[in-house]
């Protein structure tokens, strides 16, 4: 537009020096938005489960004590969630105690409570959702591969900056 003129220094997308290389800030934000991703993508697996069809072995398990975690961990995305002790009586096979700390796995259950469970830890109230899965898996990968290539262009970059 005529009379208007843009500033490319505050552009993330043009945010280079004059010899070519990325900015250490613009280095910065791609980790960053590469780690919301990436956690983006986790939180959404909590809301899909193990096939509890597919599950060899199944049982009934009483909540015995519950710690919650969170708001924020390094791989299992945003919010929190409970991780409980659980005393199992297997159908086939001798009970036992377990933790389960899946993120998603509990709705809510106190000391006490009982809930159907499958070996490999899935429960039939907690579905399984490959749409969810897909999508759970292009944000962690995407994610990934950004705070990735950012930490290694940030790497390369302070290396060079030090032999200079």
């Amino acid at each position: 537009m005529p009379g208007m003129t843009r500033n490319l220094e505050s552009s993330v997308v043009a945010d280079q020096r004059a010899d070519g290389r990325p900015s250490v800030r613009g280095l910065l934000v791609l980790i960053v938005v590469g780690w919301l991703l990436f956690n983006a993508g986790t939180t959404i697996g909590r809301f899909t489960g193990p096939d509890y069809s597919e599950t060899t072995d199944r049982g009934v398990g009483t909540v015995e004590k519950c710690e919650r975690r969170g708001p924020i961990t390094l791989f299992d995305g945003v919010g929190y969630f409970d991780a409980c002790y659980l005393w199992v009586e297997w159908d086939r096979n001798a009970s036992e105690r377990i933790l389960v700390d899946d993120p998603g796995f509990f709705q809510g259950e106190k000391p006490g409570d009982t809930v159907r469970i499958g070996y490999g830890v899935s429960r039939p109230e907690v579905s399984h959702w490959s749409t969810l899965d897909l999508l759970m898996y292009c944000f962690c990968g995407i994610g990934a591969l950004l705070a990735g290539l950012g930490l290694l262009r940030l790497g390369t970059r302070l290396k060079q900056s030090l032999l200079a």
